[in-house]
């Protein structure tokens, strides 16, 4: 699974949300006003709603037991939307064929993660279709509403502009995001302890309240 790790990790918050923001820079950077705030709209809600289902199981342990379903799984929700919005966005130069082709191989790679996910347990498969599926539904929803906003204007500037809007986020240590959604399960819901699943997708109570937060990719 080491090998793997590297890959997986591409839809750790420590990686996706930097994207995100860098994504959110090139389209100012292109004066697209309108979709940039599109795009952060979007991300934001999805990313508020898998916080929301993980808040719920961590806080209260609320799952589906007959689907097997816990929480969203925010490695393959901001995989699956982020990675194919950024390839469309990238190729908005190239021709449109070249277009769908990023798309579709950004929505491979997305995939690829997900299926990682459930094959060494980290999710179950009702956790990383549910969230693949609000993924590709956020990504889409922002490629349709580009093509009825005014189109980009790319500038010299944009990429050195949106890579150190990546490095700027990436200072500001995203995944801590994740540590402080127990701290808030835990105080909405009065535990002192929260509920977690290991690895093999088993319900456990936590002996104690760690220092680094339960690990839910």
């Amino acid at each position: 699974m080491t090998s793997w790790m590297p890959i997986i990790d591409i839809g750790h918050t420590a990686v996706m949300l930097p994207a995100a923001g860098a994504i959110a820079v090139w389209l100012v950077s292109g004066r697209a006003w309108k979709l940039a705030m599109w795009w952060c709209l979007i991300f934001s809600a999805g990313l508020g709603l898998v916080a929301l289902s993980k808040i719920g199981f961590l806080g209260w342990g609320l799952e589906i037991p007959a689907l097997r379903f816990k929480a969203l799984s925010g490695h393959a929700w901001r995989a699956t939307a982020v990675i194919p919005v950024l390839f469309f966005v990238l190729l908005q130069r190239a021709p449109l064929r070249w277009r769908r082709v990023g798309v579709v191989l950004g929505m491979a790679l997305s995939l690829g993660i997900c299926a990682l996910l459930v094959i060494f347990r980290f999710h179950t498969v009702s956790e990383v279709v549910a969230s693949a599926v609000l993924g590709f539904a956020a990504g889409f929803t922002f490629i349709r509403i580009s093509a009825i906003l005014p189109a980009l204007q790319i500038r010299s500037w944009a990429a050195p502009a949106s890579v150190l809007a990546f490095a700027l986020i990436c200072g500001l240590k995203p995944s801590s995001i994740n540590h402080r959604l127990v701290d808030v399960a835990l105080f909405l819901s009065g535990r002192d302890h929260p509920y977690r699943w290991s690895r093999q997708v088993q319900v456990t109570m936590c002996a104690a309240h760690p220092p680094a937060a339960p690990a839910l990719p």
